[in-house]
């Protein structure tokens, strides 16, 4: 009996560990099922994927909607009027589902004719027509006798309008100087070097395309300015040297002056609204100063590390609205003072020779005294009573 007993446990446990063996591996296809097309893909100049809960949440995607996010582009999507954070449901009307629609449909579309996509853009349906041509980011390669191919359009090795895994792009150097606008680099540009004066340089050939043709009233804003105020986007170093919580939606404020001074606002600070109104980019806060232009004074929200609070701008004259500018001009051999944004130079710079900046102005001459707290000690020699030149803060507790 005490046999049969434990050959009765011996043959359960095995039933157990084959059961549960089953189980996992069930799971293990239904999770590699699962997974199927997931990842990105490039085509037409764009990088998309399928969405996430938080792309459908940052983009205003409707639940249940289906398709590919655009992740970034460049031309000929971006020339054609496609952006980040569209969601394609359709290309010639053949339905996009997921990624793996995607792949399957771009692999046997041309854009020589162009194509129809069928976007949904902060849940708004918009149809643009992309084609087959150079736009300003491949004009300025082409000016510069560089190679077309890291865009897909000039490539001979790569046929037009097929899809291609996210891959690194190809090099691009004119001499020993690293281009900036190839925005190539893994981390800081500077790792690439300066240019060697003992290799020769080749000088660039052709005429570089007008501001106009390069679209420069199109760039992305940079930074923003009201009543005193300047306001940049929020990125994760910054986030993380001045002790922001990873998940504020707002613009930081890089400097105060005039007016802004006076609300109580600090340098540090996030604004999260206007007068109610959202400010998550420079366009929004643009938006929404505009609603208070005519006004005397207007109510502004701050996050203050993680703390909610409501200063109040006011003015002898009427607040007017927010002044924005785009990334200064940068020179065909610069090299890029910042690290990879994901995307070309030419989504925020134009490219110029001479006469897009002086090299010396009044910022640089007779920089505008940055406010001190009380009781700081000068750094340079007496130069009267503080005040006259400085905002007094008090020292934070």
């Amino acid at each position: 009996m005490p046999d049969q007993l434990a050959q009765y446990k011996q043959i359960r446990k095995q039933r157990v560990i084959l059961f549960l063996s089953l189980a996992v591996f069930v799971l293990f296809i239904v999770a590699a099922l699962m997974h199927i097309g997931a990842g990105d893909a490039e085509w037409g100049g764009m990088s998309v994927s399928n969405p996430s809960p938080a792309l459908m949440m940052e983009f205003s995607i409707p639940k249940g909607e289906q398709g590919v996010v655009v992740d970034w582009c460049e031309d000929p999507a971006y020339s054609a009027g496609v952006r980040g954070g569209d969601l394609i449901k359709s290309i010639n009307n053949k339905p996009i589902k997921n990624l793996s629609d995607f792949l399957k449909v771009t692999n046997v579309t041309s854009l020589e004719p162009g194509v129809l996509l069928d976007i949904l853009r902060n849940g708004q349906p918009l149809y643009i027509t992309m084609e087959y041509k150079l736009g300003a980011h491949d004009k300025i390669k082409k000016a510069l006798n560089m190679n077309l191919g890291a865009t897909g359009t000039g490539d001979a090795s790569t046929p037009v309008g097929v899809a291609t895994p996210q891959s690194t792009t190809t090099d691009m150097t004119v001499g020993a100087h690293q281009i900036a606008f190839a925005n190539q680099t893994p981390a800081e540009t500077g790792e690439a070097g300066a240019p060697n004066p003992a290799l020769p340089q080749r000088a660039p050939t052709g005429k570089l395309p007008t501001p106009k043709e390069q679209g420069a009233a199109l760039k992305e804003f940079i930074e923003g300015h009201w009543m005193g105020l300047e306001l940049i986007p929020l990125v994760p170093e910054l986030a993380k040297e001045f002790g922001i919580p990873a998940d504020t939606k707002g613009l930081l404020v890089d400097e105060i002056s005039l007016e802004s001074a006076e609300s109580g606002i600090l340098a540090g600070d996030m604004v999260v609204a206007v007068e109610g109104f959202a400010t998550p980019d420079l366009v929004a806060f643009t938006e929404a100063t505009r609603r208070v232009k005519n006004s005397f004074k207007a109510k502004v929200l701050v996050s203050r590390r993680g703390k909610l609070m409501t200063f109040t701008f006011s003015s002898k004259r009427t607040i007017g609205f927010s002044q924005n500018e785009a990334a200064q001009p940068i020179t065909p051999g610069a090299l890029s003072p910042h690290r990879s944004r994901n995307k070309p130079c030419t989504a925020c710079h134009i490219i110029m020779v001479t006469g897009g900046q002086l090299p010396t102005d009044a910022g640089d001459i007779l920089p505008n005294p940055p406010p001190i707290t009380k009781g700081a000690v000068a750094p340079h020699e007496n130069r009267g009573k503080c005040n006259s030149c400085h905002i007094i803060l008090r020292p934070i507790l």
